[in-house]
């Protein structure tokens, strides 16, 4: 079964002050920037930036993100497939798989430490 590192999304205090470093300083190329995100070219892995959500709770963490926080999204060829076997071996499914295309289709486990860990479809 594939799974692959797909994106990783780094949490930060003030999203233009880390954009600037990523790409300014680090030399990653800029893909696009929006108020609540922004997304550099990174080799095979897209490298997310987005603001510290310390201030609201999000449905699908167990507690807000913060700022130097990472989450860690992977692709499987079988999301369906994937969930069963891995809450067969006891991971806990937090959310249902959501979207009817392969694109939206998004399941949320946690690890040991409580790392959020998305989990989509490839497409």
């Amino acid at each position: 079964m594939l799974i692959r590192l797909h994106r990783l999304t780094v949490h930060c205090a003030d999203l233009k002050r880390s954009v600037a470093f990523y790409r300014d300083v680090l030399g990653f190329p800029l893909k696009f920037e929006f108020a609540d995100r922004a997304e550099f070219h990174s080799g095979p892995v897209t490298l997310v930036l987005r603001p510290d959500d310390s201030s609201e709770s999000g449905t699908m963490r167990k507690e807000p993100a913060r700022a130097g926080e990472t989450r860690l999204e992977f692709e499987v060829l079988d999301l369906e497939k994937f969930c069963r076997e891995k809450s067969e071996k006891g991971a806990e499914i937090i959310s249902p798989l959501e979207g009817g295309d392969s694109q939206n289709r998004t399941a949320v486990l946690h690890d040991p430490d409580g790392l959020a860990i998305f989990v989509t479809e490839a497409s």
